[in-house]
């Protein structure tokens, strides 16, 4: 996907082909914010009173022979803008500031009990809206009820089939499809104006991309900022109405070139913003340091070696490679919502790993997991879910035993109701998911230096002269797909697919660190997270953009077009972790020839320079 199609990246996460309104932006214009806090208490804008009617009428007269009756519905809009600079090489090849609007409206029939949801395959009653740009109450009561209409159509029909899956399954304990929500509650947030820096800005990413020029060892590579303010809004008929205006910015380098074997190699860091950002000297700064790492650590990887062998001993995860292995596994295992019913019955292989495992041991004694949205300050704190309900500190993980889970208002087999973690991002996709996570233990932690110390012991347990050390997991969420089909591994014994390492160093008993490129993490289990060995003395905080629910997590590959508009902020605060239980595996494959014509950076006769 381009940076262009970032401009419709809003609807990605929905159905294919749902409408959107779009207009361009004038470059003067002044999209509107809001920080405010509302009232607790609010009576319903025009817009919204219709759209509420429309609800209410839809449950009262949506009606259709052998079917039941709708229970519940919804309404989920979002309106946007979006500025989308893309700079490579000195040039400004994107700037597009772009307004948008998209809308989805969910109908269920039969009870709580047994509706037509939770079933694979089918249509699921959900139907897009067309959302005007500007609110306009008899649009919007005209969309919602077409939208209200093909919905319970697909509801009906799923429900129907579901049936029929029930029938062939009599028996089969399965658990109820919903539960009881909140209290009635408006929650309303007015969007008012702020001024995005276009033109600053974009003289940045231009500047930014010139550095590119200084390493003609790259082959191609960009500088991204994207600016992205919504206001989204959930309205129900069970009384709740809810908005949120975000203001999330992104800063992304991405590059990729070539090792001498012919080995596609990218890499990439972004830096997240919760704001608007200034186009001063402090992000300049912060822009060189950024595009300077990531270009050397790039031509430091293509100068590296391959991995040799494949490998099963002990790695450990330093910095925010320890962060990422979290997003990676608890942010999507530790979802409760169940898998889906199929053919066969409950589609188990679809299911979160740690749901089986209540009350069980996950990690190691004396380790504690704790999820808390309301942490002050923190980078994924919210006060309110995308279901109306109110959230709390969690504790998911106590002396090593999974206490509970991260639950919406879909129950599973041993939990029932919502601890408040039903997140929705910018392109209406709805699901639970980690805010702000933290790994604790009551053991005493390592130096870096012992840490190493005891890797290497462990390794030579295990038969290894040396160990690797992992300071960085590629970010799918900045990079998207890796760009060559050989870094897919097949082995193992689990069902997590984890990131490529991104740093990965072979260590030595002598101390000798050698950069290294080719390894896969073979597919894991949660297993891996009961062989924490031992711990850094330092904890490590990493802020993260994820997409959300069973499917989401750091591992997942949306790319930097998607970096806010399928996702939500998160953070996860871990010390170093050194674990068993993980594979490395060389990558094997074959690799494109270098282009037979040199890059023009490479000439020298003319070389290009930096202006």
């Amino acid at each position: 996907m381009t940076t262009r199609n970032a401009l419709v990246a809003l609807l990605t996460a929905l159905a294919a082909g749902w409408p959107a309104a779009s207009q361009a932006l004038a470059p003067a214009a002044a999209p509107p914010t809001s920080s405010a806090t509302p009232p607790a208490s609010q009576t319903l804008d025009p817009e919204l009173a219709a759209i509420d009617a429309e609800l209410r009428r839809g449950l009262g007269g949506l009606r259709v022979n052998g079917t039941p009756a709708p229970y519940r519905a919804e309404v989920r809009m979002v309106r946007a803008e979006l500025l989308s600079l893309d700079g490579s090489y000195g040039g400004v090849v994107v700037n597009l500031l772009d307004r948008q609007s998209a809308g989805a409206a969910e109908i269920r029939v039969g009870t709580a009990a047994r509706d037509n949801t939770n079933f694979f395959g089918g249509d699921s009653g959900i139907a897009p809206i067309e959302v005007a740009l500007e609110a306009t109450p008899k649009y919007a009561a005209k969309k919602v009820w077409l939208a209200l209409d093909n919905a319970f159509r697909g509801a009906s029909k799923a429900w129907s089939q579901k049936q029929v899956v029930l029938k062939r399954l009599a028996g089969a304990e399965q658990p109820a499809d919903f539960t009881p929500g909140p209290a009635p509650t408006v929650r309303l947030v007015p969007l008012t104006e702020t001024r995005i820096d276009r033109d600053g800005l974009s003289a940045m990413v231009g500047s930014l991309s010139a550095r590119f020029g200084e390493h003609p060892k790259i082959d191609n590579g960009d500088v991204h900022v994207q600016v992205l303010r919504t206001q989204e809004t959930v309205l129900d008929s069970e009384g709740v109405a809810l908005q949120w205006v975000r203001e999330r910015a992104v800063l992304a380098v991405v590059a990729d070139t070539k090792a001498a074997d012919g080995m596609h190699l990218d890499h990439g860091y972004a830096i997240h913003f919760q704001s608007v950002p200034a186009a001063d000297d402090a992000l300049l700064a912060a822009g060189e340091a950024l595009v300077d790492k990531t270009l050397l650590e790039l031509e430091q990887l293509a100068a590296a070696p391959m991995i040799e062998e494949d490998y099963d001993g002990p790695l450990l995860f330093v910095g925010e490679a320890s962060a990422q292995l979290l997003g990676a596994t608890v942010a999507t295992e530790a979802v409760g919502t169940p898998a889906p019913l199929g053919e066969t019955g409950r589609m188990v292989d679809l299911e979160p790993s740690w749901q089986p495992k209540l009350g069980k041991q996950v990690m190691p004694a004396q380790f504690d997991l704790v999820d808390d949205p309301t942490l002050p300050g923190a980078f994924g704190s919210f006060d309110i879910d995308a279901e109306g309900v109110r959230p709390g500190r969690l504790t998911l993980v106590r002396d090593g035993k999974l206490e509970t889970l991260l639950m919406t208002r879909v129950p599973n087999a041993k939990l029932a109701g919502s601890n408040g973690r039903a997140r929705m991002s910018a392109a209406l996709e709805s699901g639970a998911t980690i805010s702000n996570l933290t790994l604790s233990s009551r053991r005493k932690g390592l130096s870096r230096a012992a840490l190493e110390r005891e890797l290497l012991a462990r390794a030579a347990e295990d038969g290894y002269e040396f160990a690797y050390v992992i300071e960085s997991l590629r970010d799918g969420t900045v990079l998207g797909p890796v760009p060559r089909e050989s870094a897919a591994a097949y082995a193992g014994t689990g069902n997590l697919n984890l990131p490529l390492p991104a740093r990965l160093f072979r260590i030595d008993a002598s101390g000798q660190r050698t950069l290294i490129r080719g390894a896969v993490l073979a597919p894991a289990s949660m297993r891996v997270l009961r062989r924490i060995r031992a711990i850094g003395s330092q904890p490590h905080t990493l802020p993260m953009r994820i997409p959300v629910g069973a499917y989401g997590g750091f591992g997942a590959d949306v790319g930097v077009d998607g970096a806010l508009s399928q996702t939500v902020d998160a953070q996860v605060t871990t010390p170093d972790l050194l674990v068993d239980g993980l594979e490395l595996l060389v990558e094997r494959g074959e690799h494109e020839k270098p282009p037979t014509l040199e890059h023009p950076l490479r000439r020298k006769d003319k070389p290009l320079r930096r202006p």
